[in-house]
């Protein structure tokens, strides 16, 4: 029994290989299921989640199409008018069921709603971040509805995924779960719309399995090791990279500040930001790697326990 439920960590490999030697996939209109709220949408919002995706594609790398196809599983409705798939940038996604709401001040007063009832496990924005699973991701609510951010935060997501897996495929399955169950069902979706989005052929997409060996064995203890272990590097380098562009904000108008108001304001700043990178650098020279082996042994230890992904938050 065990070793069928290690197999099957590896049935998107193995999905992967079917998929490259069959014919396309036609992608559902509706990815998300259940549905609410979706009356009266505002079409000027329709193309936010577009715009940003095929920036950060060309910003980061990322193949062509590919996160625009995530987001379309992600945050997909219908749109009439059009006769096309969108992403819509005000969806949230709780207790199994998507709400498409009419602005981001809806779409805030309905996770906030929805928090106050006491559920933790909710998907937001273009790219359905989980609030739960990425607690660090955003500062505000405002900031997680902002398309740029909730794009922002998934394109370096999944771009250090494919660092450690080296497969775009792979790092697409790995982004939405570590469930395989999910995954095989999710990488079908994703293949299927990003062939529909590109007008190409998975067979002619260059994508290609991971070379890593821990995807190939199932019935190694290395192969959930790697795919927890991937998932959470990934989400550590996603939120560094999210709070580069409030550090910039916050530097450009303490300069404005210093430059404008008073000139000694942008000497002090500089000094003290200097003083604390000093101060971190004597820290992690101190306790950083033994600390850091430390974290991760008690977390490896409370996800043996229970199989559980939130032991890597």
């Amino acid at each position: 029994m065990v070793c069928v439920k290690l197999a099957k960590l590896f049935i998107v490999t193995a999905l992967f290989a079917q998929f490259l030697a069959s014919a396309p996939v036609r992608a559902v209109e509706n990815p998300k299921g259940k549905h609410s709220e979706n009356n009266e949408l505002n079409p000027s919002d329709s193309y936010l989640c577009h715009s940003q995706t095929g920036g950060f594609e060309s910003a980061l790398g990322i193949p062509r199409h590919l996160l625009t196809a995530i987001s379309l599983a992600e945050s997909g409705k219908w749109d009439d008018t059009n006769k096309a798939l969108i992403a819509w940038p005000w969806t949230v996604m709780a207790k199994g069921k998507g709400h498409y709401l009419p602005s981001k001040a809806a779409a805030i007063a309905k996770v906030r709603i929805l928090q106050a009832q006491g559920v933790k496990n909710i998907d937001v924005g273009c790219m359905q971040i989980n609030l739960y699973y990425h607690p660090k991701a955003f500062e505000t609510l405002d900031a997680a509805f902002d398309p740029e951010r909730n794009v922002g935060y998934a394109a370096n997501f999944l771009a250090a995924i494919n660092q450690s897996t080296l497969s775009w495929p792979q790092a697409a399955a790995n982004y939405h779960s570590t469930t395989p169950s999910k995954n095989e069902k999710y990488l079908n979706k994703v293949l299927g719309l990003w062939q529909k989005t590109s007008n190409k052929s998975v067979r002619s997409s260059g994508f290609r399995r991971s070379p890593d060996p821990a995807y190939f064995d199932p019935i190694g203890r290395s192969a959930q090791t790697a795919l927890l272990k991937s998932r959470f590097r990934a989400r550590l380098a996603a939120e560094r990279n999210a709070k580069k562009p409030e550090k910039k904000t916050q530097n450009v108008e303490a300069w404005r500040r210093g430059r404008f108001e008073n000139s000694n304001n942008l000497q002090v700043q500089a000094a003290l930001q200097k003083a604390e990178r000093a101060r971190k650098r004597k820290n992690y020279l101190k306790t950083g790697k033994r600390s850091f082996s430390t974290k991760r042994q008690h977390q490896l230890s409370q996800w043996r326990k229970n199989r559980s992904p939130a032991a890597f938050r």
